[in-house]
């Protein structure tokens, strides 16, 4: 595979690379064109001409092709740009690649790349496709990394004109670096320049020392969770290549007022900064509704078993009652026929009977010698019918 074809192959696998961060897309890193242009509408609407070079717009495929950002290159450079989305490890990503008349040169922006250290992802390494690394590492350390990626002999580290250290940015810091490299394309003699701008958030302990965001912690989270400082890091690549004969003039057209990516376009920031936040919206609506969900769930399952529960309760209750009731009933006929039999016992001993006079219901006593009248019936001694 040709030195190109691999390079290629990088740029969209480095698509795929990705560690959730606070940060928004920023404007060009230095080096890619810190002034702010009013381009004019192209023919193409996607183009315009200014001076000795143009300016291209990266755009928005899920916004009905919206323009992103403006992109001042040489006028008779081949363009092209995409809009890569979030990943699961970084934001949102406006990549380019201005390739030269002859094809032998070439200034890209690669997608962005992200990684975390320190106890954000607990017990994971690489959580959701970020870089390898388990710690902050400063530009020029990420520079060297992206030559072993690019397969390029590292030379030496450049100055980035403009910077001059480390920036605060809302929620972080930001380092630049670049170095000159060089390699192959076939026979041709190649050099080139990559430059890294690293946007580094840091996590801080709750009751530690306060974090670059306004002392909220990580992703500005309040009372953030105790334990070991942590961070994650977003770096965006600059890519210049070009025959070693050509490489100086390249960088110098390049290195030229308002050249590379420019400012985000207000409309578009707007637009994209209302559909996150409906985004974020509808998650949390979604989660508090499965939440809700849940919660209706388990309150009803607790109502069946309660209701299970006291059913089960009653049926204890009434067989008890039953029980009881049969006990105290037996009781009561074991008391009756006692209290008989110790009637009829005292009419024995006295020689006597007891009578009921059918008639009028009156019970009386008479000794056993006497004839009972018409209507008289004996009953027990206790006036219970035999």
């Amino acid at each position: 595979m040709t030195t190109k074809g691999r390079l290629a192959t990088i740029l969209i696998a480095l698509t795929f690379f990705g560690c959730k961060g606070p940060l928004q897309t920023s404007a060009a890193s230095a080096g890619e064109g810190a002034s702010g242009v009013a381009p004019g509408d192209g023919a193409s609407g996607q183009s315009s001409t200014v001076g000795g070079t143009r300016i291209e717009y990266i755009t928005d495929p899920t916004m009905n092709n919206m323009r992103v950002m403006p992109v001042q290159i040489p006028a008779s450079w081949r363009f092209r740009g995409v809009l890569v989305p979030k990943g699961p490890c970084t934001d949102t990503s406006e990549v380019f690649r201005a390739t030269s008349p002859d094809g032998r040169s070439f200034v890209e922006v690669m997608p962005r790349m992200g990684f975390v250290w320190g106890n954000l992802y607990a017990g994971s390494r690489n959580p959701g496709g970020c870089l390898p690394f388990d710690k902050q590492v400063s530009a020029l350390e990420f520079v060297k990394y992206m030559t072993t990626v690019l397969q390029v002999e590292f030379l030496q580290e450049q100055p980035v004109p403009g910077y001059s250290g480390p920036v605060p940015y809302p929620g972080g810091i930001q380092t630049i670096a670049r170095a000159t490299v060089r390699f192959k394309n076939g026979s041709l003699n190649m050099m080139g320049s990559v430059q890294a701008g690293l946007f580094c958030s840091q996590y801080h302990p709750a009751g530690n020392q306060a974090a670059p965001n306004g002392g909220r912690g990580y992703a500005g989270q309040q009372n953030a969770r105790p334990g070991p400082e942590g961070g994650h890091c977003d770096a965006v690549v600059t890519y210049i290549t070009a025959p070693e004969n050509q490489f100086a003039e390249v960088i110098k057209i390049w290195s030229g007022p308002g050249m590379g990516r420019h400012k985000e376009l207000d409309d578009w920031v707007a637009i994209y900064s209302q559909r996150y936040a409906n985004e974020v919206q509808a998650r949390n609506n979604a989660f508090l509704n499965e939440s809700n969900n849940a919660f209706a769930a388990r309150q009803q399952m607790y109502k069946d078993q309660a209701a299970v529960q006291q059913q089960a309760h009653n049926q204890f209750l009434q067989t008890m009652q039953e029980g009881t009731d049969r006990s105290m009933a037996n009781a009561a006929r074991i008391a009756n026929s006692n209290h008989t039999m110790a009637s009829d016992m005292v009419d024995y001993s006295l020689d006597r009977r007891t009578l009921m006079d059918t008639n009028t219901g009156v019970i009386y006593k008479t000794g056993n010698q006497v004839t009972p009248g018409t209507g008289q019936v004996q009953v027990h001694g206790d006036g219970t019918q035999y």
